[in-house]
């Protein structure tokens, strides 16, 4: 078997098995203490209150229809992802996503909370959900949601950073918590999500540092590099050994976010130009981290 095969099945299992770690934290532990998750999640359990609370939907005692909200929240978003991600990241995401889904939905919801504080609930379940989506970040896929929105946002709205969109999202979903359910809820939920994102920013894409360079005839790449995409390059002058011909080098550090929109940025300048990725790379100093 070759070896890109076998990254490719490692890539899938550690994906799957991130999303099942996210989804038993949250059918396991969180639902069972009434509580919400403050991103796109949480709007799939606002969806289900809803239907429960103010339609009459009957669900059965152990089970939910958040799997199948989530499943269709993010079909939008994987028409975005179309656009700007590349294929081994939307195949693996959407594959990624169904298995949420569907484990979301058939895992069965303990009817009394395993975890009897809800604090413990809080930590315990924030450290596994944000263990398990960051691990699924990190074996190139994504459960969807904000880290869709975060990749699409990085290349159109540079701007409008998945940090912004998870505060909105989470506003939404605390604020519906707040007005049909009770304080305590809300400040569970809050502290759900806090250590939830705690845990996911330490194996998060977005902060997966990578190196990059580039060789390229035209010296405007390198600028378009720093004033579009604002980090810093270092320069030198080269020559091709075969064609003998002059070339402009340089080499900058940028998250994993940043990597669609380099090249898009490179590739405007000079379509001939010749890239190399580096992803294991540890950095020390300087370096912006842009949630």
């Amino acid at each position: 078997m070759e070896q890109s095969t076998k990254d490719n099945i490692v890539g899938y299992a550690g994906s799957l098995f991130g999303a099942f770690l996210f989804v038993s934290a949250i059918n396991l532990i969180i639902v069972p203490q009434g509580l919400f998750s403050g991103t796109m999640t949480g709007i799939a359990q606002m969806i289900e209150s809803v239907l429960r609370a103010f339609v009459g939907l009957q669900i059965p005692e152990g089970s939910n229809v958040t799997g199948i909200a989530v499943l269709m929240l993010n079909i939008p978003l994987l028409a975005l992802a179309m656009r700007v991600t590349s294929k081994g990241f939307l195949y693996k995401s959407v594959v990624t996503i169904i298995f949420t889904a569907t484990t979301m939905s058939l895992m069965p919801i303990p009817l009394q909370p395993l975890i009897d504080d809800p604090l413990t609930s809080c930590i315990i379940g924030g450290a596994l959900a944000g263990f398990g989506a960051g691990f699924t970040l990190r074996c190139g896929g994504s459960g969807g949601g904000t880290d869709i929105i975060g990749v699409y946002c990085s290349v159109k709205y540079p701007n409008f950073t998945v940090g912004k969109v998870s505060i909105i999202i989470g506003s939404i979903v605390f604020s519906y918590a707040a007005i049909v359910y009770d304080f305590n809820t809300v400040i569970y939920s809050v502290l759900f999500t806090a250590f939830y994102i705690v845990a996911i920013d330490h194996a998060h894409f977005q902060n997966i540092k990578t190196s990059a360079l580039i060789f390229t005839r035209n010296p405007e790449a390198v600028q378009a590099v720093v004033h579009k995409l604002g980090r810093g390059a270092t320069c030198w002058e080269g020559q091709g050994a075969y064609t003998g011909k002059h070339s402009h080098i340089f080499t900058t550090v940028i998250s994993k976010y940043e990597t669609h929109r380099l090249k898009r940025i490179v590739n405007d300048a000079d379509p001939n130009a010749f890239i190399i990725f580096n992803n294991k790379v540890d950095v020390s100093g300087n370096f912006e981290r842009r949630l």
